[in-house]
């Protein structure tokens, strides 16, 4: 899967690998998070399921514990041809190795980010490693992820995809979707001449920094005003109840350099692709990174795209250096004042 150009505009191949080896099989198993809540995974489950006929989901995102007992019946219980992780978590890996010994099945593993074994203890990296014995078929969204599996001796199956993790959205979808953003979004947008777009699932950290980069976005909305009076940044965070002491510290912020009719906070559990068929630019400030599905459906409704270096972006991204806040108000008055 990927696009190329056609008068200047990029145009998607949707021609997908690991669609076309999962409809080989008369029945698959799809483990992983499926919405809601939304997020970069979850949603393309849900894509990729509703162009599958012969798949069923098992949802990990809900029911803690008894998740897994759950999963394990529905494995001994269905005769699957193939399965299809994209959830890594230790005891479904366990589980799988386990059940693998009087099952026979196909295990299709996809890997989404290269944070598997950095946040694992040395007993999880070990139950991982005897579990990539196990995988038939490994999907990476960037070959990056592939290297650091490599660099790290770990056993590689001689069937590899590397392809990213985008599926068109289903655009009769619009409507309903646009029906759960709230009044104020539209005024927001309605009032301002540009408009700029970044998202999060839910704040999170790596390396004690802010993973998506919520902190940069703020400060580049500030550099920008001076310029650009009534230009307007949304950003989009589908879980606002995580880290809540950062986005207060954050909303002080926006406040303190008097942002306020600026700088908006969409918030919840809402699809994002019909934003980036309003805004002028996307951007994706991230400091690690596997494959962003926000930047390829941006791409894909013609938004132009701006991301952190930290990981090979899709053709036609505009790369600034990871963290670099001058860098990355450099790239984005270039492209505003081309408009």
């Amino acid at each position: 899967m990927g696009y190329g150009a056609d008068d200047g505009d990029f145009v998607f191949d949707m021609s997908s690998l690991v669609q076309d080896r999962l409809k080989k099989y008369d029945k698959i198993l799809i483990i992983g998070p499926y919405p809601p809540p939304l997020g970069g995974v979850s949603v393309y489950i849900y894509r990729l399921s509703k162009s599958l006929d012969n798949s069923q989901v098992f949802d990990v995102s809900k029911n803690g514990f008894k998740k897994y007992i759950d999963l394990f019946a529905v494995l001994c219980r269905t005769k699957f041809r193939a399965v299809n992780i994209h959830s890594f978590s230790m005891t479904i890996a366990f589980m799988l190795m386990i059940t693998r010994l009087f099952k026979n099945f196909d295990l299709i593993a996809t890997s989404h980010n290269p944070r598997l074994f950095e946040e694992s203890s040395k007993f999880k990296a070990l139950i991982y490693r005897v579990f990539f014995h196990c995988i038939d078929v490994l999907v990476v969204v960037n070959k990056h992820i592939l290297d650091d599996y490599k660099s790290r001796n770990l056993h590689i199956p001689k069937s590899i995809i590397i392809e990213h993790a985008f599926l068109p959205p289903p655009l009769e979808e619009e409507d309903k979707i646009l029906a759960t953003y709230p009044s104020s979004f539209y005024d927001f947008i309605k009032s301002k001449t540009q408009i700029i777009t970044a998202n999060a699932f839910q704040i999170s950290f790596y390396k004690n920094t802010d993973l998506y980069g919520l902190d940069i976005c703020i400060e580049l909305t500030a550099k920008l005003k001076n310029t650009y009076p009534n230009l307007g940044f949304i950003f989009a965070l589908a879980n606002e109840k995580v880290n809540t002491e950062y986005i207060d510290k954050m909303r002080l912020r926006i406040k303190e350099l008097n942002l306020e009719e600026n700088f908006y906070f969409l918030t919840g559990q809402k699809e994002l692709w019909p934003i980036f068929k309003k805004a002028s630019l996307m951007i994706r400030p991230t400091n690690t990174d596997g494959d962003a599905l926000s930047i390829r459906e941006a791409l894909y409704f013609k938004c132009p795209a701006i991301a952190s270096d930290v990981c090979d972006r899709p053709t036609g991204t505009i790369l600034f250096k990871n963290r670099n806040l001058d860098d990355l108000c450099d790239k984005t008055k270039r492209f505003l004042d081309a408009m």
